[in-house]
């Protein structure tokens, strides 16, 4: 039975004896049959990526959970009436304000391992060669203090966001409409870093840029290639999607849906993410920055 289980997946990863690795009819003729390719060779390491990645969202992931207990537990008051509403509402609104204080220095440091994963990732989607460990601590050591500088950005958003959309939310209401467009700014600027995120550390990995370059380098891309980066971002979504379309039509299986939705990030999710922003982002860059590159 081993010996079996170890022809099937010698099989897999080096192909069928006597025969050829390749033909040329078999080579990739674009970048997403290079990505699914890729991605059939690489889905196993993958998962041996996100679990040394989750390692370092572990304090993110925690926090979160036991807010999600909170609020659980706040919902079940309510509807046993051992709570009013109006004070539910006052204890969720403070409870969602820790949370994202907390969360600020969780996602912040989370910024260099994103650096050593995008690095092995941009190697994979490249069909190049990469020594998973030992990359990953080289580009988290050489890049680590880019990667805070916009994993600190990125935590302290949520909360900057949060308290800017309910501050001109309640202006809008008291003093007039027109307090609705800076409002609406908050969400357009949060959208455009999240779009942003999906090459800005693919870039530092790659090339030599000083900071303020690197961040305005991300940001002219993700706009010359909107709508391209809203449907990566909705594509890296896709499981969290369906995951809500579900429990919408049978809230009964909110928990199985949940639980499905925690073992795919904590296996395989977040690296894969990595893994499709590393595609993208490598051809915009080389679309942009690196031109004579085939």
């Amino acid at each position: 039975m081993a010996k079996m289980l170890g022809n099937f997946f010698n099989r897999m990863y080096y192909g069928k004896a006597g025969k050829a690795d390749f033909n040329p009819d078999d080579l990739p003729t674009s970048r997403v049959s290079l990505f699914f390719q890729m991605l059939r060779i690489y889905w196993g390491q993958l998962v041996k990526l996100n679990l040394l990645y989750v390692l370092f969202y572990l304090p993110a992931i925690v926090w979160t959970f036991m807010n999600y207990m909170v609020l659980q537990n706040t919902l079940v008051a309510v509807d046993a009436g051992e709570l009013a509403s109006s004070a539910a509402g006052g204890q969720l609104l403070s409870t969602l304000t820790m949370y994202l204080l907390i969360l600020w220095p969780c996602i912040a440091i989370t910024g260099p391992a994103t650096a050593g994963v995008s690095y092995v990732t941009r190697n994979w989607t490249r069909d190049q060669h990469s020594f998973m460990f030992s990359d990953f601590k080289d580009a988290f050591k050489a890049n680590w203090k880019q990667a805070l500088g916009v994993s600190a950005i990125t935590g302290a958003l949520p909360i900057i966001l949060y308290v800017g959309y309910r501050f001109y939310g309640q202006m809008a209401a008291s003093k007039g409409f027109l307090f609705a467009v800076p409002q609406t700014l908050c969400v357009i600027l949060g959208v455009i870093w999240l779009l942003s995120l999906q090459v800005v550390y693919m870039m530092m990995v790659t090339y030599e840029l000083s900071f303020k370059n690197l961040l305005r380098n991300a940001l002219i891309m993700t706009f010359g290639k909107l709508p391209l980066a809203l449907g990566i971002r909705l594509c890296s979504l896709w499981l969290v999607i369906l995951a809500f379309a579900v429990v919408l039509l049978i809230p009964a299986a909110t928990a199985y849906v949940m639980l499905a939705l925690m073992l795919y990030y904590l296996l395989f999710g977040f690296a894969f993410d990595r893994f499709l922003f590393s595609a993208y982002a490598n051809a915009v860059c080389e679309r942009y920055i690196n031109p004579n590159i085939e």
